[in-house]
């Protein structure tokens, strides 16, 4: 019996000791001793990126539109009255200026329409000096000399009409210019409104053309622009904005502006086709590679390392380049930001710099 007992209690001892030394308190004992050591070890992990420094540019834009060209001052000559051509001074490409003569009317009935007003006005007067003179001496009535006023007032009157009909027995040229083809020739007849011939003004040339509205606050009066034309090959032109049109195009969302280029060697010719170019000059933005910029939650942004850790940039698109973009946004030259990696960045994390530019 006491044999049994002394080998139960050993059984028990060897139990109690396996249970002390394999048991949950030592695994316990050895996580709480270990752990501290696998901390230690553990070190924030960083996401692999590839940056590009930021730069600035000015948003200069150049366009080339085409629009067309008319004479600064243009004309068609007509007639105000009818009659037969006595003297035609018009000929193609021929240079005139302000009041020469270019189409005579034969004019003989209104000469002597003219040189009978002027005896009848000189026979008013004479007749009206006489009546004054008697009325001052009281041989005649208020009333008859009221009459010889008018009746000298009259004859002036048609005088200056029988003048008036003559002038318009010729046509003279409005301004320094240049006549165009004509169709008629001496003694032919001409009727009241026929046109004669065109007559430009070409010292300078009137461009008009359209621009879309987006350019509107950009353009001013007085903006240098260069043109050029199939008329003169090879060569370009400088004119300036000469107007703006006050509204838009409702239909179009263009505006109408006119521009004007000197002539002073009569070398471009109205009617003809001109592509207008235009370099606007902008403001000046952030300048950085299109994979920079990141869509999300309907805006846009970059990331922008610092201090080996990337924040997000909002930023607003300007224009696009070749493989850039002109954003507006929190960023200056030489910043870095993000073009490859970014699929887990986040505000705050950690980065590893693999390649571009420091």
């Amino acid at each position: 019996m006491w044999k049994q007992c002394a080998i139960a209690a050993v059984i028990i001892a060897v139990g109690v000791g396996v249970w002390t030394q394999f048991g949950p308190a030592s695994s316990a004992t050895g996580s709480a001793i270990e752990q501290p050591d696998r901390k230690k070890k553990k070190r924030p992990r960083q996401a692999p990126v590839i940056v590009a420094a930021v730069e600035t540019a000015a948003d200069n834009l150049t366009v080339e539109v085409v629009g067309t060209g008319r004479a600064k001052r243009s004309v068609v000559l007509r007639s105000e009255t009818d009659g037969k051509i006595a003297k035609l001074a018009l000929a193609p490409g021929k240079r005139f200026s302000g009041g020469d003569v270019l189409v005579q009317l034969a004019s003989r009935e209104a000469v002597l329409a003219v040189n009978l007003s002027k005896a009848r006005l000189a026979e008013a007067v004479r007749s009206r000096d006489r009546f004054t003179k008697l009325q001052r001496r009281g041989n005649v009535a208020a009333a008859r000399l009221d009459e010889a006023r008018t009746a000298a007032e009259v004859a002036r009157l048609e005088l200056a009409q029988a003048r008036q009909r003559l002038t318009t027995r010729s046509i003279r040229a409005p301004f320094d210019g240049v006549a165009g083809l004509t169709e008629v020739e001496v003694g032919a007849w001409v009727d009241t409104g026929i046109a004669i011939a065109r007559y430009d003004d070409r010292s300078a040339i009137v461009v008009e053309f359209d621009l879309p509205e987006a350019l509107l606050e950009r353009v001013s009066l007085g903006m240098p622009l260069a043109v050029t034309t199939p008329s003169a090959a090879r060569q370009s032109f400088t004119g300036m904005v000469a107007a703006v049109d006050n509204r838009v195009d409702a239909v179009s969302r263009s505006i109408r502006v006119r521009a004007e280029v000197p002539n002073p060697d009569d070398q471009l010719r109205p009617g003809a086709s001109y592509i207008v170019r235009l370099n606007f000059p902008g403001k000046t933005y952030a300048r950085t590679p299109e994979l920079a910029v990141q869509y999300s939650r309907s805006s846009l942004h970059v990331w922008r390392v610092a201090d080996d850790k990337v924040e997000r940039v909002p930023v607003r698109l300007v224009r696009r380049l070749d493989g850039a973009v002109l954003v507006d946004g929190d960023l200056a030259a030489g910043d870095l930001v993000v073009i490859e990696g970014t699929q887990r960045l986040r505000p705050g994390v950690a980065v590893q710099v693999l390649g571009g530019a420091r």
